[in-house]
């Protein structure tokens, strides 16, 4: 097997990669290095290198057979040789020469053990060269020749290490590559659950098969209570045929006064449950429902309380109380606890709210001694009466439905822009030579461009420096532009626009100069954005596309400082000005805002949605404040405030409506047309026919906006599927699902 030429060029770094076997040195360092030097040169076919270093060993070790044999080889092909490994017959690489090393000078001469040298420097190189495997196989032949190899038994141990660690390397980063590639799929059909209610348990066993015993015909005529109690629990027996074992239910007289009244009533066609009611009623005793057995007692008599546990989800808590949980709720001592009181507290004022909720629905609580109702933020826990306890959990399942909608909101905003300009601005000057040497005199015409018509005023303002003349020099006059920030999305006026052309000429004793102004624009944005949402019941949602415009609300003052100088050139003014600095800035949104409240009616197909659309554009903006005016020495800075406040137009509607499971509302209106127009003209000669339109300038700039919005609202089930709009291949109330779950292991796909 031929190496690559690298054996020579990584020589050097054999001693540090085995610690535990220390390289020879001396003379026997020098012959490793001749015979790995020759071994790679015939490996690699350069025979001359090989019999060159061959020859510089043989010099070195007169007495070695095993050197004189590679001399005699390389006139000859390379014979193969077949060694037993492990029980194992593998081929080897061409013969070998071996190096007498100073630890093996001891042990008796073999012709496997002479190989072990060539072996270890040939092994260390592969290592080296980054070919794990081949010097794997080196090191295995060594142990084969020589199982009390130090080096070999290092070296190999090291290698199965490294390759331990790159297999789970490669095998981890395959399989999170895996991940991504299945994280594109989309969440699909999964399984389909039946619509139900998912919220408290329903009525006790026993309570319903009272409602579910019919009896055809009671006729009790001056019977004691106690022969009736007896009575109905013994024909329960016979008219259940609920199928549930044991039939019939027992009915129980506890009555320590032993009154025992008479009962006189006849019913037909009723369930057990409602003739207990008007027996008890005919008599003003009362009768409560236990796991096993049905109670009568007295009417002033106490029942015996019980504790039961009701789970309760969060949407059924917002329909209870009316309203959502602060989730940065800030009415509690931030240093009471942290996060865990605050959820504490809420949970007791929530458990609160649920209680009086229940207390008007007609569960009594201040008047049941020892009732009590905790509400530990997933469950409530009522000790009540059995009778009581069934109200509350026939009020739980009521409310305990969810009910969420989702909100897709479609804007459509459609803007175009349009530029219309042309004009001619002249310039007359009267040459003064002709005039023997009078003032030039200069005629201009003041028609205007739309952009110098309509732009920001405030941004023409300037830093002035001023200082006047001296003996030694003329004066100074600095102008330093201020401008106020731009806002993209304004309407166009072609700022930044050259003239057409700049025509110059002389008509007698006149010098005549027109400017030629003629532009021509047009822009336009189409947007559409279609977000969606899920939102419970009765709480606001918001869907905001708009950009963020931060500014500040206020400015430190401005700091100016002149240097004193004297006119006669004895010293110079220097000036510094530090302008104000911005600070408590704030954030608005330049866009559209839309705020959505629904809620599901109780026929539940209709949804109420309270919705505040908001439209807020951009205007410019208004500089406040006075120029500031520093003089020293003669020198004078006027400083413009530079106090730049936003100016917004805000389109906003507030209404409320009803519409349909699944139906779209529209909401138009929002529309903005701004026109900007400009007509100069010369008095006289801009009247004229023909010739007056080269004493015009006109201008035309016109930008104008339409946004729709639409609003579907859908019922959805806590699966993510629509509750009750049947879609093709998609059947109401579905489970949605993604088609991978990440586990600790690596992704596993969910079965259908």
């Amino acid at each position: 097997m031929h190496r690559p030429a690298q054996y020579l060029v990584l020589w050097l770094a054999f001693a540090g990669l085995a610690a535990s076997d220390p390289p020879p040195s001396g003379p026997a360092q020098t012959r490793i290095r001749l015979l790995s030097e020759a071994l790679h040169a015939r490996d690699t076919g350069d025979t001359a290198t090989a019999r060159r270093n061959l020859l510089a060993l043989l010099a070195v070790t007169p007495a070695d057979e095993t050197v004189k044999g590679l001399l005699a080889s390389l006139d000859r092909p390379a014979q193969k040789t077949v060694s037993v490994s492990d029980g194992a017959v593998a081929p080897e690489a061409d013969q070998l020469a071996r190096a007498d090393a100073p630890a093996e000078a001891a042990k008796p001469e073999s012709p496997g053990r002479n190989e072990v040298p060539a072996l270890l420097v040939r092994g260390r190189s592969q290592y080296l060269a980054g070919d794990s495997s081949a010097a794997a196989e080196s090191f295995r032949r060594i142990v084969a020749l020589e199982p009390d190899n130090r080096a070999a038994a290092y070296f190999l141990r090291r290698i199965a290490d490294e390759s331990a660690a790159g297999a789970a390397r490669a095998r981890t980063s395959a399989q999170m590559i895996t991940e991504v590639n299945r994280a594109w799929q989309r969440p699909g059909v999964f399984t389909a659950h039946p619509p139900g209610a998912n919220g408290a348990a329903g009525p006790s066993p026993l309570l319903d098969k009272l409602n579910r015993i019919m009896l055809p015909s009671v006729n009790f005529s001056g019977m004691e209570l106690g022969r009736v109690v007896n009575t109905l629990s013994a024909i329960s027996e016979e008219f259940d045929r609920t199928g549930t074992a044991p039939k019939g239910v027992n009915i129980v007289l506890l009555d320590q006064s032993d009154a025992n009244p008479t009962v006189n009533i006849t019913l037909r066609n009723l369930p057990l449950k409602r003739v207990l009611d008007f027996i008890t009623d005919s008599v003003g005793y009362n009768y409560e429902v236990q796991a096993d057995a049905i109670v009568v007692r007295p009417g002033g008599q106490q029942a015996e309380l019980e504790t039961q546990f009701f789970p309760v989800s969060r949407s059924t808590v917002l329909r209870l109380t009316g309203k959502a949980a602060a989730p940065g709720h800030t009415g509690t001592d931030p240093l009471a606890g942290g996060p865990g009181a605050t959820t504490a507290v809420l949970a007791e004022g929530e458990g609160q709210a649920i209680r009086n909720f229940l207390q008007l629905a007609g569960v009594s609580f201040e008047g049941v001694p020892g009732s009590t109702l905790a509400f530990d933020g997933s469950q409530l826990i009522a000790t009540q009466t059995p009778r009581n306890l069934e109200r509350i959990r026939n009020i739980l399942s009521r409310y305990s439905e969810v009910r969420q909608v989702e909100i897709e909101a479609k804007f459509m905003e459609v803007q175009q822009g349009a530029l219309e300009e042309l004009g001619v601005q002249w310039n007359i000057t009267k040459k003064a030579a002709q005039h023997s040497g009078a003032s030039v005199t200069d005629y201009a015409s003041s028609n205007r461009s739309i952009s110098s018509a309509f732009s920001f005023q405030g941004g023409t303002q300037s830093l002035q420096i001023s200082s006047p003349a001296t003996e030694t020099g003329a004066g100074t006059e600095l102008s330093l532009p201020v401008s106020a920030p731009t806002i993209p999305g304004t309407v166009s006026l072609g700022n930044g626009a050259r003239a057409l052309a700049n025509i110059t000429g002389i008509i007698g004793e006149f010098d005549v100069n027109a400017i030629v102004r003629a532009l021509s624009q047009k822009s336009g944005t189409e947007l559409l954005s279609a977000p969606r949402l899920t939102v419970l019941s009765g709480n606001p949602a918001t869907i905001t596309v708009a950009q963020e415009l931060r500014y500040p609300q206020s400015y430190g003052q401005i700091q100016s400082q002149v240097g004193t100088g004297s006119n006669s050139g004895g010293g110079s003014a220097g000036v510094s000005i530090t302008s104000g600095t911005p600070q408590e800035f704030t954030t608005r949104n330049v866009g559209v805002e839309l705020k959505v409240t629904p809620t599901v009616e109780e026929d539940d197909n209709s949804i109420s949605l309270d919705l505040n659309p908001k439209v807020t554009e951009f205007e410019g903006f208004v500089e406040y404040g006075g120029p500031s005016v520093a003089i020293s020495g003669g020198t004078t800075v006027t400083v413009p405030p530079g106090f730049y406040q936003p100016i917004f137009a805000v389109r906003e509607m507030t209404t409320k409506v009803t519409i349909w499971d699944g139906a779209t509302l529209v909401m138009g209106g929002l529309t903005r047309e701004d026109a900007k127009k400009l007509r100069d003209k010369v008095p006289v000669l801009g009247n004229l026919p023909v010739v007056g339109r080269l004493f015009r300038s006109e201008g035309e700039s016109t930008q104008k906006r339409n946004l729709l919005i639409f609003v579907t609202a859908n019922l959805v089930n806590p699966g993510g599927g629509l509750k009750k709009q049947a879609l093709a291949s998609v059947t109401p109330s579905t489970l949605f699902e993604d088609p991978t779950i990440v586990m600790p292991a690596g992704a596993v796909p969910r079965g259908k």
